[in-house]
């Protein structure tokens, strides 16, 4: 195209270039590239990397607010890795919840689920709005 040609012909010349002396090529300056940002986690994905670092003997415990009519339920739900995994008919990992008393594990754990996807535990507890309390160092099944 015969536009492209007459660009190839007038090139531009830059500050640097004009105040430097004739025959004397300037140093070329490299631009800075911005880094890339960090990406930041969601509460969701914090929760998956959460429980798939869990390690044999290791639960998770969060706590879940429930409101029902005039009635405050304070509940605790734990994760753990399943004992009988990989056992047939078995998932990874528990799923089982318990009532809280003045802040502390009371009562009898109830399971929920087994899965073997810790993006769908993950999803659970989100929506439930749960806070993580700790890491039990011990394995209670249930």
């Amino acid at each position: 195209m015969f536009w492209k040609k007459k660009q190839k012909a007038t090139a531009t010349v830059s500050a640097d270039q004009a105040a430097a002396p004739a025959g004397v090529i300037p140093p070329v300056t490299k631009t800075e590239v911005p880094k890339p940002k960090a990406k930041k986690l969601s509460p969701r994905e914090i929760i998956i990397s959460e429980i798939e670092q869990l390690g044999a003997g290791q639960s998770l415990r969060y706590r879940l607010r429930e409101l029902w009519g005039a009635e405050v339920l304070d509940e605790s739900v734990v994760i753990e890795l399943n004992p009988q995994y990989p056992g047939k008919g078995q998932s990874k990992y528990a799923f089982s919840s318990e009532q809280l008393v003045d802040g502390k594990p009371a009562g009898k754990r109830t399971l929920l689920a087994q899965s073997n996807k810790p993006e769908y535990l993950a999803a659970w507890i989100t929506e439930r709005k749960g806070e993580l309390m700790g890491v039990e160092e011990e394995a209670i099944s249930s």
